[in-house]
């Protein structure tokens, strides 16, 4: 079979080589977009060092795009961390199919960045799901899946890395199955789905008075680098928070405040108990935080943040 790979990233990485390396026959790779090509130099990389032609189109419904992809006659589209939606019209292009490798649970992870939502969410596993593209996101039938544990500090990290490990194997049994005429399309319960949207920096953002313990532990996991991390202020600094632990047993007090200070971190409380911030820097300087933050000190909670604001207003007429 001839296959277009649409590859970004680690997982675009990934599944060309694994494929290149079973044999098969990719006649072109596909970058997501001209503007970024840090997530696409990766599979353009190796698809240069293997002699596979590729290119990185500004629009990847472009009428020329679609007649190049048409004279190449491909049986398989592939889109391995592709995020661009594609029309029915290039969807339609090849022989076979276009299938779409999703790191979520479907139905209920359709959309963006499902892996980060499924630790923000507190799940205790994660799906690696391959399906069929169709004119909805992420809507068609499921080829393959499987599933597999979040333990309680498991990073987004952690999750990239199962999915890096487990992805290409999968990939090479689907498409053995298209080859073969053996594929199992499992079609989705429409009535039972869930769609996650893009998530943005700001949204990181930790009031220590508006998330539980679990909560914040789960954005922190879930943001960390390479994202842009969940965040928190003090005295006006920004802090990106990396890592955290739930502490056992709990530990109770206002909300914002650090109660203890250890070689393991600062034991700060959220709205219901404590938990400990165990790496943080300083968004401005990249230094870490916990020669600055002292004892019985307070991070961003809406209580502050609401009187600061006062006191300001009362300085201004005053």
């Amino acid at each position: 079979m001839k296959i277009v790979l649409w590859a970004k990233g680690k997982r675009g990485v990934t599944s060309l080589r694994c494929l290149h390396g079973a044999g098969h026959d990719i006649v072109l790779v596909i970058g997501p977009s001209a503007e970024d090509q840090r997530d696409c130099a990766g599979p353009l990389a190796l698809a240069e060092s293997l002699s596979i032609r590729s290119l990185v189109p500004d629009n990847p419904n472009d009428d020329r795009l679609a007649r190049r992809l048409r004279s190449l006659e491909p049986d398989l589209f592939i889109l391995a961390g592709f995020s661009r939606i594609l029309k029915q019209r290039i969807i339609d292009i090849p022989a076979r199919m276009c299938i779409n490798l999703h790191g979520g649970k479907l139905p209920k992870y359709r959309g963006s960045s499902p892996l980060n939502w499924a630790l923000i969410n507190g799940e205790t596993s994660c799906t690696l799901s391959i399906v069929k593209v169709d004119a909805g996101i992420d809507s068609g039938d499921v080829l393959l899946e499987r599933t597999f544990d979040i333990a309680v500090d498991d990073t987004i990290r952690d999750l990239h890395r199962i999915a890096d490990e487990h992805f290409p194997a999968m990939l090479l049994e689907v498409v053995g199955g298209i080859h073969a005429g053996t594929s199992n399309a499992m079609p989705q319960s429409h009535s039972r789905s869930c769609y996650y949207s893009l998530r943005f920096p700001d949204d990181g953002l930790i009031l220590w008075d508006i998330y539980t313990a679990e909560q914040i532990h789960n954005r922190i996991r879930a943001l960390t680098e390479p994202y842009p991390c969940a965040f928190t202020f003090a005295d006006g600094r920004r802090i990106k928070l990396l890592a955290s632990k739930l502490q056992r047993p709990d530990h109770f007090g206002e909300p914002g405040r650090v109660y203890r200070k250890a070689d393991r971190g600062l034991l700060v409380c959220a709205l219901d108990k404590c938990l400990w911030i165990t790496k943080a820097v300083f968004d401005d300087t990249g230094e870490p935080i916990f020669e600055s933050i002292n004892r019985y000190d307070v991070l961003a909670t809406v209580r502050r943040s609401v009187q600061a604001l006062q006191e300001a207003r009362s300085l201004q007429w005053s």
